[in-house]
């Protein structure tokens, strides 16, 4: 069953949760107010975004090319780190191919209870080949073709 900002036990656990609902409604800006300035956001392999303006532009290149929406199935925090389990369902905007299931562990680490550091672990591979996207560093996306 799907987590809730409620499902939460700490207030860190439920800014993560209230940030994951966020990515359904591509609400860039809503999405930065839960980053410090300083914050950063890995999908591993890819390189760090460091920064507002670095965020920014990833995740909205992302959305110029698929939705995302999170089903986060476990979550748990010691101190100041929240570790998520979770789904995301990847469409592209184009509706091209079927959405793509995609497991991923997050690690968000927080400041002021804020995302200072978020880092993702997840399988590229899998989201490029079930999208038939290229996903650049830069947060570009391009037909795998």
């Amino acid at each position: 069953m799907p987590l809730c900002p409620e499902d939460g036990k700490t207030d860190d656990e439920r800014t993560v949760l209230q940030f994951c609902s966020l990515w359904a409604k591509q609400d860039v800006d809503a999405m930065l107010e839960y980053f410090t300035p300083d914050g950063q956001y890995i999908d591993m392999p890819l390189p760090p975004r460091c920064g507002l303006a670095e965020i920014r532009a990833y995740i909205e290149g992302i959305f110029t090319a698929f939705t995302c929406e999170i089903e986060t199935t476990r979550i748990a925090s010691s101190d100041s780190v929240v570790f998520t389990e979770r789904v995301d369902y990847l469409t592209r905007t184009d509706k091209a191919k079927p959405t793509v299931p995609l497991p991923v562990a997050g690690i968000f680490e927080m400041k002021d209870g804020k995302i200072w550091r978020w880092r993702e672990y997840l399988d590229l591979r899998t989201a490029e080949e079930g999208l038939g996207l290229v996903v650049r560093s830069s947060g570009d996306m391009s037909d795998a073709g």
